[in-house]
């Protein structure tokens, strides 16, 4: 397949030509809409609407709201609730009880800090590499010294 695309912008003309054999339909269309954005093409309102649509796209329920998370809170505290309100204006519904079930898991596995009690609990993306580790090898500390507590 063969996409040949011509952008005239303020008399600038940009031409851009994608040509795969393995891709097609959608993953073509994905892949190139994505080096667009990343280069500038969209206008930032129109790129910000195609990385809202990448996480709904495709995966697990989890993976789509961790891909979700890194979109809408880069760095920010946020609640169960506030997750679930600001998902469900861009996909489906969600209980609030999966939200918190996947949320916890995530903690768990070092993708997430938490703080303050059960009803006042709130998430952030864990963005500091501890004492030198990476994720990987943070998750690996914690299932050995989990392990050891059996």
């Amino acid at each position: 397949m063969r996409i040949r695309i011509e952008i005239e912008d303020k008399g600038m003309k940009s031409v851009y030509e994608f040509e795969s054999q393995e891709l097609g339909g959608e993953d073509l269309r994905d892949k190139i809409v994505s080096y667009l954005g990343a280069s500038g093409v969209f206008s930032e309102k129109e790129s910000q609407t195609q990385s809202a649509h990448a996480y709904e796209a495709s995966g697990t329920l989890m993976d789509r709201l961790e891909n979700f998370i890194r979109f809408e809170f880069p760095d920010t505290w946020f609640t169960t609730q506030l997750l679930r309100d600001k998902y469900e204006t861009v996909s489906d519904d969600i209980k609030v009880s999966t939200v918190s079930t996947y949320l916890s898991r995530m903690n768990r596995d070092g993708l997430l800090e938490r703080k303050g009690n059960r009803n006042n609990r709130q998430y952030r993306l864990v963005t500091e590499v501890n004492n030198g580790l990476g994720n990987h090898e943070i998750l690996q500390a914690k299932n050995r010294s989990a392990e050891g507590r059996w």
